[in-house]
Protein backbone atom coordinates (compact mmCIF):
# COMPACT_ATOMS: atom_id res chain seq x y z
CA UNK A 1 0.00 0.00 0.00
CA UNK A 2 1.64 3.35 -1.09
CA UNK A 3 0.85 7.18 -0.06
CA UNK A 4 0.85 10.10 -2.23
CA UNK A 5 1.36 13.75 -1.28
CA UNK A 6 1.21 16.61 -3.26
CA UNK A 7 2.53 19.88 -1.94
CA UNK A 8 0.08 22.81 -2.10
CA UNK A 9 1.40 26.03 -3.94
CA UNK A 10 1.99 29.06 -1.52
CA UNK A 11 1.12 31.79 -2.99
CA UNK A 12 3.31 33.67 -0.34
CA UNK A 13 6.20 31.64 -0.97
CA UNK A 14 6.66 33.52 -4.68
CA UNK A 15 7.14 36.91 -2.68
CA UNK A 16 10.68 37.84 -1.46
CA UNK A 17 12.32 40.65 0.63
CA UNK A 18 14.69 42.94 0.03
CA UNK A 19 15.77 43.80 3.08
CA UNK A 20 18.69 46.34 2.73
CA UNK A 21 21.06 48.25 4.82
CA UNK A 22 21.32 52.18 3.24
CA UNK A 23 23.57 54.67 3.70
CA UNK A 24 22.91 58.35 2.35
CA UNK A 25 25.57 61.54 1.82
CA UNK A 26 23.20 64.68 1.26
CA UNK A 27 23.62 68.90 0.41
CA UNK A 28 21.32 70.69 3.03
CA UNK A 29 19.76 73.70 1.65
CA UNK A 30 18.19 76.08 4.73
CA UNK A 31 14.79 77.01 3.98
CA UNK A 32 13.58 80.13 6.26
CA UNK A 33 11.46 82.40 7.13
CA UNK A 34 13.46 85.33 7.57
CA UNK A 35 15.85 87.50 5.71
CA UNK A 36 19.89 87.57 6.03
CA UNK A 37 20.77 83.51 6.63
CA UNK A 38 23.60 83.05 4.43
CA UNK A 39 24.88 79.61 4.07
CA UNK A 40 28.74 80.31 3.86
CA UNK A 41 29.90 76.43 4.21
CA UNK A 42 29.30 73.26 3.17
CA UNK A 43 26.26 71.73 5.16
CA UNK A 44 25.42 68.08 4.92
CA UNK A 45 23.47 65.00 6.43
CA UNK A 46 24.53 61.49 6.78
CA UNK A 47 22.16 58.87 7.42
CA UNK A 48 22.85 55.07 8.09
CA UNK A 49 20.65 52.15 8.88
CA UNK A 50 18.48 49.01 8.08
CA UNK A 51 14.89 48.70 6.29
CA UNK A 52 12.59 45.83 6.56
CA UNK A 53 10.85 44.67 3.72
CA UNK A 54 7.40 43.39 3.19
CA UNK A 55 5.98 42.47 -0.05
CA UNK A 56 2.68 43.20 -0.86
CA UNK A 57 2.81 41.38 -4.58
CA UNK A 58 3.31 37.67 -5.53
CA UNK A 59 6.04 39.36 -7.70
CA UNK A 60 7.65 41.32 -5.01
CA UNK A 61 8.29 44.67 -6.81
CA UNK A 62 5.11 46.37 -4.78
CA UNK A 63 6.22 46.67 -0.72
CA UNK A 64 5.98 48.34 2.47
CA UNK A 65 9.76 49.30 3.97
CA UNK A 66 10.00 49.51 7.94
CA UNK A 67 13.37 51.15 9.27
CA UNK A 68 15.79 52.45 11.61
CA UNK A 69 18.50 54.44 11.37
CA UNK A 70 21.10 56.76 12.25
CA UNK A 71 21.41 60.49 11.03
CA UNK A 72 24.03 63.70 11.87
CA UNK A 73 23.64 67.01 10.22
CA UNK A 74 26.29 69.92 10.28
CA UNK A 75 24.87 72.95 9.21
CA UNK A 76 26.97 75.96 8.58
CA UNK A 77 26.39 79.31 8.41
CA UNK A 78 25.78 83.07 9.68
CA UNK A 79 23.34 82.47 12.25
CA UNK A 80 24.41 83.40 15.58
CA UNK A 81 23.04 81.73 19.08
CA UNK A 82 23.93 82.90 22.37
CA UNK A 83 24.48 80.57 25.25
CA UNK A 84 23.40 82.51 27.58
CA UNK A 85 19.95 82.88 26.20
CA UNK A 86 19.24 79.69 24.17
CA UNK A 87 16.15 80.87 22.75
CA UNK A 88 17.48 83.93 20.69
CA UNK A 89 19.18 83.53 17.40
CA UNK A 90 20.21 86.46 15.14
CA UNK A 91 22.17 86.99 12.09
CA UNK A 92 25.88 87.51 12.89
CA UNK A 93 27.91 90.61 11.40
CA UNK A 94 30.69 90.04 8.58
CA UNK A 95 29.13 86.79 7.61
CA UNK A 96 31.36 84.42 9.77
CA UNK A 97 31.02 80.87 9.50
CA UNK A 98 29.08 79.21 12.63
CA UNK A 99 28.67 75.24 13.28
CA UNK A 100 25.21 73.66 14.32
CA UNK A 101 24.97 70.26 14.59
CA UNK A 102 22.81 67.65 15.83
CA UNK A 103 21.74 64.16 15.68
CA UNK A 104 18.72 61.71 14.86
CA UNK A 105 17.26 58.52 15.33
CA UNK A 106 15.12 57.73 12.03
CA UNK A 107 12.29 55.75 11.71
CA UNK A 108 11.47 55.76 7.61
CA UNK A 109 7.89 54.03 6.73
CA UNK A 110 8.22 53.63 2.64
CA UNK A 111 6.33 52.72 -0.38
CA UNK A 112 8.51 50.61 -2.83
CA UNK A 113 8.24 50.05 -6.23
CA UNK A 114 10.86 48.10 -8.19
CA UNK A 115 11.95 46.02 -11.01
CA UNK A 116 13.23 43.30 -9.46
CA UNK A 117 12.79 39.70 -9.47
CA UNK A 118 14.31 36.38 -8.20
CA UNK A 119 17.54 36.54 -10.55
CA UNK A 120 17.51 40.20 -10.94
CA UNK A 121 19.93 41.76 -8.88
CA UNK A 122 20.39 44.85 -10.88
CA UNK A 123 17.11 47.09 -11.14
CA UNK A 124 14.78 50.27 -11.31
CA UNK A 125 13.62 51.68 -8.13
CA UNK A 126 11.64 54.27 -6.60
CA UNK A 127 10.68 54.79 -2.76
CA UNK A 128 8.93 57.76 -1.09
CA UNK A 129 7.36 58.13 1.83
CA UNK A 130 7.91 59.35 5.67
CA UNK A 131 10.73 59.90 7.78
CA UNK A 132 9.99 60.49 12.01
CA UNK A 133 13.15 61.75 13.62
CA UNK A 134 13.85 62.06 17.15
CA UNK A 135 17.08 64.65 17.81
CA UNK A 136 19.35 64.91 20.13
CA UNK A 137 22.87 66.28 21.54
CA UNK A 138 22.04 69.81 19.44
CA UNK A 139 25.76 71.76 19.53
CA UNK A 140 26.36 75.11 18.29
CA UNK A 141 30.16 76.31 17.48
CA UNK A 142 30.74 79.69 16.97
CA UNK A 143 33.45 80.81 14.84
CA UNK A 144 34.92 83.09 17.75
CA UNK A 145 34.70 80.54 20.88
CA UNK A 146 34.12 76.72 21.90
CA UNK A 147 31.40 74.58 21.66
CA UNK A 148 28.29 74.70 24.00
CA UNK A 149 25.29 72.09 24.34
CA UNK A 150 22.18 74.44 23.22
CA UNK A 151 18.16 73.68 23.28
CA UNK A 152 16.87 75.83 19.94
CA UNK A 153 16.86 72.16 18.15
CA UNK A 154 12.99 70.51 18.35
CA UNK A 155 13.05 67.29 20.00
CA UNK A 156 11.44 65.51 16.78
CA UNK A 157 10.65 65.92 13.20
CA UNK A 158 8.88 64.42 10.23
CA UNK A 159 9.80 64.74 6.71
CA UNK A 160 8.99 63.60 3.13
CA UNK A 161 11.68 61.46 1.13
CA UNK A 162 11.65 60.58 -2.01
CA UNK A 163 14.67 58.05 -3.64
CA UNK A 164 14.93 56.36 -7.47
CA UNK A 165 17.76 55.21 -9.25
CA UNK A 166 19.12 52.15 -10.80
CA UNK A 167 21.22 49.24 -8.67
CA UNK A 168 23.01 51.00 -6.01
CA UNK A 169 23.22 54.42 -7.43
CA UNK A 170 20.40 56.17 -6.19
CA UNK A 171 18.94 60.07 -5.61
CA UNK A 172 17.55 61.46 -2.83
CA UNK A 173 16.18 64.30 -1.89
CA UNK A 174 14.19 65.20 1.44
CA UNK A 175 12.33 67.99 2.93
CA UNK A 176 11.31 68.61 6.43
CA UNK A 177 7.62 69.10 6.99
CA UNK A 178 8.59 71.63 10.40
CA UNK A 179 10.74 73.95 11.06
CA UNK A 180 14.23 72.53 12.87
CA UNK A 181 14.04 75.11 15.92
CA UNK A 182 11.11 75.21 18.45
CA UNK A 183 8.57 77.75 18.61
CA UNK A 184 10.03 78.93 21.23
CA UNK A 185 13.30 80.28 18.98
CA UNK A 186 12.91 83.98 18.37
CA UNK A 187 14.51 86.84 15.90
CA UNK A 188 16.16 89.86 17.54
CA UNK A 189 12.69 91.24 16.38
CA UNK A 190 10.61 88.50 18.77
CA UNK A 191 9.14 86.71 15.76
CA UNK A 192 9.42 82.89 15.24
CA UNK A 193 12.48 81.80 13.86
CA UNK A 194 11.80 79.01 11.30
CA UNK A 195 14.01 77.15 8.97
CA UNK A 196 13.13 73.91 6.82
CA UNK A 197 15.72 71.99 5.39
CA UNK A 198 16.23 70.14 1.92
CA UNK A 199 18.23 67.56 1.24
CA UNK A 200 19.58 66.70 -1.78
CA UNK A 201 21.45 63.31 -2.85
CA UNK A 202 22.91 60.14 -3.18
CA UNK A 203 21.70 57.13 -1.00
CA UNK A 204 23.08 53.25 -1.82
CA UNK A 205 21.27 50.43 -0.61
CA UNK A 206 23.21 46.96 -0.15
CA UNK A 207 22.51 43.77 1.92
Amino acid sequence: MGFFCQAQTDSLSTKYREDQFFLSFSLQLQQENFNGLKQNGFSNNFQIGFVRDFPINEQGTFALGLGIGYGYNRLVSNLQLDGKNDNTIAIAENNPKNLQTFSSLVFPVSIRLRTSSFSKTDFWRLYGGLKYKLHFSPKFKPFYGSTFQNANIRNNNTSVFLSMGYNKWNLCVEYDLNSIYTNQTLLPSGAMAEIKNLKLGLIFYFL
